[in-house]
């Protein structure tokens, strides 16, 4: 996660809101791993390239007597994500491992080997190399209990390699007790190029701040910045395998809402055609 220092606006703060749904993810994360574990629940998730830690965090708000490992290079984030968590925790921070270190280097005894691994938000577009993604893939298999389950999540699709700027209105809503809101701001997300030789794709997110006075709005532009590798879904299922996994699907969550509480769905799919855009998780399974 590359961003630059504010001292006067929190940009991890605006990327919480913008960016990541932690409820919904420890949501789903629980249940694709009774899915496939006939009705057992985890205890412990272990959430790599972890950021503002924020799916742990709603991991352990939604659920008692579970653990949580979040793991991040960036020291500066890792404070931030530790602050918060006491503040939104209390004592049941407690219960979160916060380690500041590369992803690679950490693994049983040092922590806790994991129920379910999550690299979400995108992360694993950060290996730009099928063998540096093998590799990692191999160590998080280590890295977890009997019965691990790996849940990543991707995007692609023809949209996703065309030059584009998406701006969302973003207004901060809390669905934990423990989470207070912070003022409505505007969320851009750019594409900015794409080089169909080696599949990468140069990200930008940049927030615009209303200024409480009424005067100009406030840009940080840059706030975030990826070199992203769009891995299609049969590539990286077929890293999973070549890293050990005994299988891994690709799986989708969605919801058509004018079938009410009949239109969500959260399963495997076995095609995904003709979609401009798309968003997906791949779920790898250990014995």
């Amino acid at each position: 996660m590359n961003h630059p220092a504010s001292d006067a606006i929190d940009v991890l703060e605006l990327y919480r809101w913008a960016v990541q749904d932690p409820e919904t993810h420890a949501t789903v994360l629980q249940v694709i791993y009774e899915t496939l574990r006939d009705g057992r629940e985890a205890a412990v998730l272990r959430e790599d390239f972890a950021g503002t830690s924020a799916e742990s965090v709603a991991w352990l708000a939604l659920g008692e007597g579970r653990r949580a490992i979040a793991v991040d290079r960036d020291e500066a984030t890792v404070a931030w994500a530790g602050r918060r968590a006491r503040r939104l925790l209390g004592a049941d921070a407690e219960r979160l491992a916060l380690v500041h270190a590369d992803v690679m280097d950490v693994a049983p005894p040092r922590v806790a080997a994991a129920d379910i691994i999550s690299v979400l938000n995108f992360s694993i577009c950060y290996f730009t190399e099928r063998r540096a993604l093998v590799r990692y893939l191999a160590h998080a298999r280590r890295c977890l209990a009997p019965d691990g389950v790996m849940v990543v999540n991707t995007f692609g699709g023809p949209g996703a390699q065309t030059a584009s700027i998406d701006r969302r209105r973003v207004e901060p809503a809390p669905r934990l007790a423990c989470e207070a809101p912070i003022a409505p701001f505007d969320y851009v997300w750019e594409h900015r190029s794409y080089d169909a030789v080696t599949d990468v794709l140069d990200c930008r997110i940049h927030f615009e701040l209303d200024d409480p006075e009424g005067g100009a709005s406030r840009v940080v532009r840059d706030a975030f910045a990826y070199r992203f590798r769009l891995w299609g879904l049969a590539e990286l299922c077929e890293a999973f395998r070549d890293a050990g996994f005994d299988d891994a699907r690709p799986w989708r969550h969605t919801y058509d809402p004018a079938l009410g509480d009949d239109g969500v769905f959260l399963g495997p799919v076995d095609a995904l055609a003709d979609k401009p855009q798309w968003t997906a998780y791949v779920v790898a399974t250990a014995a």
